[in-house]
């Protein structure tokens, strides 16, 4: 099957496609978590940033303005398929909003599969929230919540969590190429795009790894388009990517926010796909930030 990707977007590398259900490829994929965490915390801030890890349990990236001013503040939960630990892929998009925003980002190294399976990805990125919110040098009420891939489960989850207890809830929620769904047959771009970055195969198995003996009480966290209750959530950006087996359950999520009475953009990129986004120096992309900052400003606001 040929997909129609935008003109200046190059076809994603086979690197992308690796298959997280193969056994055989789990040696392979410890071995790159592995260099992804060295990969990480050798990153150098571009001038004008400042980088630095805190925390023990669980570690904190910061990327921030190098000023001691009190500043808006960003969570970054980062994608992998609960999988894989951050990604300087990460890091480079974090640099691009705290340079363009003033604002601090904070990167959560939440705990993955296959040992931790959730709630712990969820609990941790709670843990670096309340930390963040209480900091002295980050305004509390101008925060931003932020997710992509199995990093907008965790978003959109703790979003709803932050709002049942009674905690400081985000200026807003950004979802990118988020998955929200355990019930992946009921959605066409499943079927429609097989071949995808994000394979229909590797989304299966993501949710059976990370749902096993998951406590039925904080379910609607853990997928977020299984609560049926999401009036009185944080503003959202949500944006599905066109070829990506994820697209239209964004799209119906998006939807659902709207109905529910939540302040929502929805922002389908056509002709993209499942981490494009990884090429910040690509024209394509670069226009695509844009959007995403001009509608972040408009949150932290």
């Amino acid at each position: 099957m040929e997909y129609r990707y935008a003109p200046e977007l190059p076809k994603p590398g086979a690197l992308k496609n690796v298959d997280f259900a193969n056994p055989a490829l789990a040696p392979v994929i410890r071995m790159l978590a592995g260099n992804m965490r060295r990969a990480a915390r050798g990153w150098t801030a571009p001038d004008g940033l400042r980088f630095r890890v805190f925390g023990t349990e669980p570690e904190c990236f910061v990327v921030e303005p190098d000023t001691g001013e009190k500043l808006p503040g960003m969570v970054f939960c980062h994608g992998g398929g609960f999988f894989l630990p951050l990604q300087t892929s990460a890091l480079e998009l974090a640099a691009v909003y705290a340079s363009q925003l003033n604002i601090r980002v904070f990167l959560p190294e939440y705990r993955i599969l296959p040992e931790h399976p959730a709630p712990s990805a969820l609990f941790d990125c709670a843990a670096v929230w309340e930390h963040v919110t209480a900091l002295p040098e980050v305004d509390p009420l101008r925060c931003l919540l932020y997710g992509e891939s199995a990093g907008g489960a965790l978003a959109a989850g703790l979003a709803m969590l932050l709002r049942d207890g009674g905690k400081t809830t985000p200026a807003g929620q950004a979802l990118i190429y988020p998955t929200l769904d355990d019930r992946s047959e009921e959605y066409q771009s499943v079927s429609a795009y097989p071949d995808a970055v994000w394979t229909p195969r590797s989304n299966e198995y993501m949710w059976r790894t990370y749902l096993g003996g998951h406590p039925q009480e904080l379910e609607r966290y853990l997928i977020p388009a299984r609560n049926v209750e999401l009036s009185d959530l944080p503003r959202a950006y949500v944006e599905p990517q066109g070829i990506d087996i994820l697209r239209d359950e964004g799209i119906r999520y998006a939807e659902r926010l709207k109905a529910a009475g939540v302040d929502t953009i929805l922002n389908v990129i056509e002709g993209s796909y499942h981490g494009f986004d990884s090429d910040i120096g690509n024209p394509f992309v670069r226009r695509v930030l844009e959007r995403r900052l001009e509608v972040f400003s408009t949150l932290l606001k």
